[in-house]
C-alpha cells in the first residue's frame, strides 16, 4: 500500500487535521460505501425490487435499532466532558420526542419504524424472515467497537465509519426507493432527514477525532475503529446482496 496521502502516512508524524483528512478519502473510498449492492439498488438492477428494498428495511432495522446504544458507549469511552456533550446533542436528536405529532421529531427508531409500515412490514412478515446471521453479527461487533474503552475505537466507528458515510449510502436507498418501486414518497423520510442532518453529526464526530488525535497512540485507535467498521458493513453488504439476487 502507498503511504503518500494515505492516513498510514500520519500515523507517526504530521498533523491530526492531516491524519483524519487522509481517513476520511480512505473511509469514502471503502469498497463499503459502493457496494455492488448498493449501486444495483440504486440502478434497479434487482427483478422484484420491491422486496429487496422490504428485506432491506427489515434487516437492517436490528442494526440500526441500537444507534443510541451505539452513541452512548461513544460518550462513555470519552475522557473530555466537552467531547461527551457534544455526542449527547447527538443523543437527543435520535431519542427525539415520542409525543410530539411531528414524525419527523418522533424518535429515529420510530421513524424508521413508519419507513417499515409504509412498504408493507407487518408482524407476520417479522415472524416468517428472521434476522440473518450476519446482521445480528454486524450489530453486536458493531456494539463492541462502541463500547471500547479506548475512545479512538469508538469514535471511529461512529465517526468517520458511519456518521460520515451515512448520507452517500442512504441516497442509494432513497433514489432506489423512488425510481425503482411503487411505494409512496412518503416512504423515504428515514433517509430524506439523515442525508440532511447527518453531516452536522459527522461535523462534530471528525472535530472530536481531531482533538484526540493529537495523542499519536490514539490515531491507531481511531483508523482501527474506521476500517474494521467499514468492513464489518461490507460484509453485511456482501450478505445482502445474495439475499436479493436470491429474492429479486
Amino acid at each position: 500500500m502507498a503511504l503518500k496521502n494515505n492516513s498510514l502516512s500520519f500515523l507517526n508524524q504530521g498533523s491530526s487535521q492531516d491524519f483524519i483528512n487522509a481517513l476520511k478519502t480512505e473511509a469514502m473510498s471503502h469498497p463499503a460505501v459502493k457496494h455492488d449492492y448498493l449501486t444495483s439498488l440504486r440502478d434497479g438492477k434487482f427483478n422484484n425490487m420491491n422486496e429487496v428494498i422490504k428485506d432491506y428495511a427489515h434487516q437492517y432495522s436490528h442494526y440500526s435499532s441500537y444507534f443510541v446504544k451505539y452513541l452512548n458507549g461513544s460518550i462513555r469511552s470519552l475522557k473530555n466532558p466537552r467531547h461527551k456533550e457534544s455526542l449527547r446533542k447527538n443523543v437527543i436528536e435520535e431519542v427525539g420526542d415520542k409525543h410530539s405529532p411531528d414524525l419527523t421529531k418522533k424518535p429515529h427508531v420510530e421513524i424508521f419504524n413508519h419507513f417499515k409500515q409504509t412498504i408493507g412490514i407487518d408482524a407476520l412478515y417479522e415472524k416468517n424472515h428472521p434476522p440473518s446471521t450476519t446482521t445480528l453479527l454486524w450489530r453486536d461487533l458493531f456494539l463492541q467497537k462502541c463500547n471500547s474503552s479506548i475512545s479512538g475505537v469508538s469514535i471511529g466507528a461512529i465517526g468517520l465509519a458511519t456518521e460520515y458515510i451515512v448520507p452517500t449510502l442512504y441516497s442509494f436507498i432513497k433514489t432506489a426507493i423512488e425510481k425503482h418501486t411503487d411505494f409512496p414518497d412518503s416512504a423515504t423520510l428515514f433517509f430524506k432527514l439523515h442525508i440532511e442532518c447527518d453531516d452536522g453529526h459527522a461535523e462534530t464526530l471528525n472535530q472530536v477525532a481531531e482533538d484526540i488525535a493529537e495523542d499519536l497512540f490514539n490515531r491507531e485507535a481511531i483508523r482501527f475503529g474506521v476500517i474494521s467498521a467499514l468492513n464489518l458493513r461490507n460484509t453485511f453488504w456482501d450478505s445482502q446482496y445474495a439475499r436479493a439476487l436470491k429474492v429479486g
